[in-house]
């Protein structure tokens, strides 16, 4: 009987090892394949983007982000900046309720709304 506990205790042990990656192998990288349009926001401090930035927050996120975040976070206190932001725009997050953005709003779009989001909070 006890041959046969020992032998069980083996095989589970080799089971349960097989379920989990060994510690060595590297994780999954995701590569970031879009390509870029501008590297850098191009509507920065212009004022015609900014408000067009604002018209297209208002129909696109403020459901969820609000004037100081809502459902989801206040984006004027982003530790996002710039590219890594829009990033997130493009792709969304995943476990999360934000929606990849890639194909329903332009990269310049984007940028805009960057921009107003990057612009002093109007008064």
């Amino acid at each position: 009987m006890k041959r046969c506990v020992r032998c069980l205790a083996g095989a589970l042990a080799l089971v349960a090892g097989a379920a989990y990656p060994q510690a060595h192998q590297p994780p999954k990288v995701e590569v970031d394949a879009y390509q870029w349009e501008s590297p850098e926001n191009p509507f920065s401090g212009d004022a015609e983007a900014i408000a067009e930035g604002q018209r297209l927050y208002r129909s696109t996120c403020y459901i969820c982000h609000a004037d100081t975040g809502s459902r989801g976070p206040n984006l004027r206190k982003s530790k996002l900046k710039g590219q890594a932001f829009l990033k997130v725009v493009i792709n969304g997050r995943k476990n999360t309720q934000m929606p990849a953005w890639k194909g329903k709003l332009t990269e310049a779009e984007m940028w805009k709304i960057y921009s107003f989001i990057e612009a002093p909070a109007p008064q």
